[in-house]
């Protein structure tokens, strides 16, 4: 009783015991969703069927989900797999080398900011409850140095495999890593000039009162995706698997549960690669690229012009603007997901009645099984509509505290807080979601690129254009006084 007691009483420092353990939870829940984004991307790509075969009989039904199940199978098939170690293999460097890119990946999500700082009164004072697992000044250094030491997984377990294919593939790992490091950290120091500040809050708030990141340094965030995807040894930039050319590379001898634990860190790195991008040059848990100009009251070209240029003609739609019209906007996302769950229920009804006109030995099943899906995305479309009417009609929001009596911005009750939390936390996924979809689209429509050709894209292309936009932003930064 003591326990809950305490819990209840203390409901912000509750949050922050339990943020650490609930995010990498959620996000081992997108990892499947993500698996299954890209089978059913690759299918669209090259236009083939996709995973459809895999299904849960039931009397006169077969439950496909779309595709999932596969998830489900790999799962079991990896977790039974004879648990295989050569003989020849540095047995516990070989056994230790797959849990370095997964902690890597697990532990980065934590320096990036999921949702605002959240103001509560304490006692007599106020508090804050940060968006981020671990709070630091120099985020962004320390989730570079973190996510560097994936790279020794890699290396380490083509080394402790003890065959020339796997060395190959760490070598050239290595070679990648040394490579695009350079330029990713050159691309990123544009950013940092404009807004002067590692800490990745700041970056976001940044964005969040003037554009995202990708506007003012359109060619760092070029920069900094494609040194992303060499980063995730995603195609083009595979040559560390290059199985055309060296089997396996790094995981040649690795099978089962070993295996399993290397693809988990490539989509763990995929996903916190695609955070990353989204929180420096997609405005993070922001709602919109820019502020909303007010002009209203102008009249006349020349008067339009001058409000224009002046920043104070712009509303920012910063987290005090979400809490203050929370009813809204929870009110607009609901109803634009409730617009995708339809169109979703739509294609799905479509696919159904193709199917109807088909004479295939299980149409019958497949008819039922697509009936369900499309009463159930359907269900759901309306509970968000209805949800998204709700909110749009009953939700207010009011401070408990105005702003200047303890803080200089105002405290929201507890409800409003943990809302608002919510939906960014949405938004940042749903950013996550867009970024990661094209690491899938760019890997199923370019070729691997040769060793040779990524080499000398990272030292002769890339590297010479980070240093010039590095100098082009260092000037115009002084020059207009935007660098602190």
């Amino acid at each position: 009783m003591d326990i809950l007691h305490w819990i209840t009483s203390h409901p912000y420092q509750t949050a922050g015991l339990i943020l650490p353990i609930a995010i990498p939870l959620i996000l081992f829940q997108v990892l499947p969703l993500l698996v299954l984004l890209e089978r059913r991307g690759a299918a669209f790509i090259q236009d083939r069927v996709g995973p459809s075969r895999a299904y849960i009989p039931l009397p006169g039904l077969r439950i496909r989900a779309f595709g999932m199940l596969y998830n489900a199978t790999d799962l079991i098939k990896l977790l039974f797999k004879e648990n295989f170690v050569p003989p020849f293999a540095y047995k516990s460097f070989y056994w230790l080398a797959p849990a370095i890119p997964v902690a890597t990946g697990l532990l980065t999500p934590a320096l990036l900011p999921w949702f605002s700082p959240i103001l509560y009164q304490d006692g007599a004072g106020v508090s804050s409850l940060t968006g981020t697992l671990i709070t630091t000044s120099s985020g962004l250094l320390l989730l570079f140095a973190l996510g560097s030491l994936s790279v020794y997984g890699v290396v380490l377990g083509s080394w402790s495999s003890n065959s020339k294919f796997s060395l190959l593939g760490g070598m050239r790992a290595s070679a990648m890593m040394i490579s695009y490091e350079v330029s990713m950290g050159l691309s990123v120091l544009g950013l940092l000039l404009i807004v002067g500040s590692f800490n990745l809050t700041d970056i976001v708030e940044w964005q969040g009162h003037h554009t995202w990141g990708m506007f003012v340094q359109p060619i760092g965030f070029l920069l900094f995706l494609v040194s992303m995807f060499a980063e995730c040894n995603r195609n083009p930039f595979d040559v560390a698997e290059g199985e055309s050319e060296i089997v396996g590379g790094f995981h040649t001898e690795y099978a089962g549960v070993k295996f399993m634990m290397f693809m988990t860190g490539e989509y763990l790195h995929v996903l916190v690669a695609s955070a990353l991008l989204a929180t420096l040059y997609a405005g993070g848990y922001e709602l919109l690229p820019f502020p909303v100009p007010m002009l209203a009251d102008t009249s006349g070209f020349v008067p339009f012009l001058t409000t224009v240029f002046r920043p104070e003609s712009y509303l920012s739609l910063d987290t005090l603007w979400v809490k203050a019209h929370l009813g809204g906007v929870v009110a607009i996302m609901l109803g634009i997901t409730a617009v995708l769950v339809f169109v979703f229920a739509t294609l799905i009804a479509g696919r159904r009645r193709n199917y109807a006109q088909q004479d295939a030995q299980d149409r019958d099943m497949r008819l039922r099984e697509y009936g369900i899906y499309c009463s159930a995305f359907t269900g759901l479309g309306v509970m968000l509509l209805l949800g998204a009417i709700a909110c749009g009609l009953f939700m207010t929001t009011q401070p408990l505290v105005a702003a200047g009596t303890l803080s200089p911005q105002p405290i929201y009750p507890g409800w409003v807080n943990a809302v608002t939390a919510v939906l960014q936390f949405h938004i940042v996924i749903g950013k996550t979601l867009a970024f990661a979809w094209l690491f899938i689209w760019v890997r199923w429509t370019l070729p691997r690129f040769r060793y040779d050709q990524i080499m000398g894209l990272g030292w002769k292309v890339m590297l010479n254009i980070a240093l010039v936009n590095l100098l082009i932003t260092a000037i115009v930064a002084k020059a207009i006084g935007g660098g602190r």
